[in-house]
């Protein structure tokens, strides 16, 4: 039975560092939270919800918090809307996948994987689409692969996680997934070096290729 696949988005499948940036910086000027983000420090929180982003990076929690995290949303739907950038060889190698069970992984809200995916007409080939308000604990808790699973109708141990982060490979390997890591991504290399995925690629039209090689 081919493995079925379990999406990171943000660095996996889209290019949306640029978005988030601005997103997270059009909240931050809403609500005067300073200094604003640079790409810099965002770039290895990618993967972690907002809330847990602003408590890292600028000791933010409670109420601020939660109205922060929905003015980004509002502001990175925005951008969404507006439109989103592929990864080189994404469009172009999900029909190569067409066979197997296909679901999500990513740490937004649904509603927001689910708009992302349809701007980028990739929605056709998901099966399941769950989001981080779906669960309670964030990766690198299994929970959301374990429920990514479960929608797609697959045990854990016949699916891949696809994701750029050391936390989407430890959630995968905590649910008892294999791990491809996606040495494109946003993810610091040593940290997803750390984590041992099962398998690497350095470009999204390796991945057939690479879940062939897990099945074998």
């Amino acid at each position: 039975m081919a493995l079925a696949v379990l999406f990171d988005l943000d660095g996996t499948l889209m290019d949306t560092l640029t978005s988030i940036v601005e997103a997270m910086n059009d909240a931050a000027r809403e609500l005067h939270v300073v200094p604003e983000f640079g790409e810099g420090e965002l770039r290895p929180t990618i993967g972690k919800p907002v809330p847990r982003q602003l408590e890292e990076l600028r000791g933010i929690s409670g109420p601020l918090a939660d109205a922060f995290t929905d003015r980004y949303y509002a502001h990175f739907t925005r951008l969404v809307e507006r439109g989103v950038r592929l990864y080189p060889g994404v469009a172009e190698t999900f029909p190569h996948l067409a066979d197997r069970r296909i679901g999500t992984m990513s740490t937004r809200r649904r509603s927001q994987v689910r708009r992302m995916l349809q701007a980028v007409r990739l929605e056709s080939y998901f099966h399941a689409i769950v989001g981080g308000d779906d669960v309670t604990r964030p990766k690198p808790s299994p929970d959301l692969p374990l429920l990514a699973a479960r929608t797609v109708g697959v045990s854990a141990d016949r699916c891949a996680v696809v994701g750029d982060s050391p936390v989407d490979i430890l959630a995968g390997h905590a649910a008892g997934t294999k791990a491809v890591a996606a040495l494109y991504g946003y993810g610091d290399p040593e940290g997803v070096a750390e984590a041992r995925p099962d398998a690497t690629i350095r470009s999204f039209s390796e991945l057939p290729d690479a879940l062939e090689r897990l099945e074998a």
